[in-house]
């Protein structure tokens, strides 16, 4: 199955959506294995290595973060006097 350039991109965001929601701590420990098996099917072990050392060479983990866009939780959704 070939992907086009736009389908390529898109597995690319969501990866890397995946990635920061862990760093975050969104996903148990089993959640974390099941979708680093995932990646790792999608993307050689090698290439991931390359990735996160561009980024660690690029800033903090803020910087890196960059390039995906995930809207903070600023507790707005809670009832009033329930912080």
């Amino acid at each position: 199955m070939q992907l086009s350039p736009e389908q390529v991109q898109s597995v690319n965001i969501l990866l890397s959506a995946v990635q920061v929601a862990q760093r975050r701590g969104a996903f148990s420990l089993q959640d974390a294995h099941t979708l680093q098996d995932a990646i790792d099917r999608l993307v050689p072990r090698e290439e991931q290595e390359r990735q996160a050392a561009e980024a660690a060479e690029v800033g903090s983990g803020d910087d890196a973060e960059a390039a995906v866009s995930m809207p903070e939780d600023d507790g707005s959704d809670l009832p009033e006097g329930s912080e």
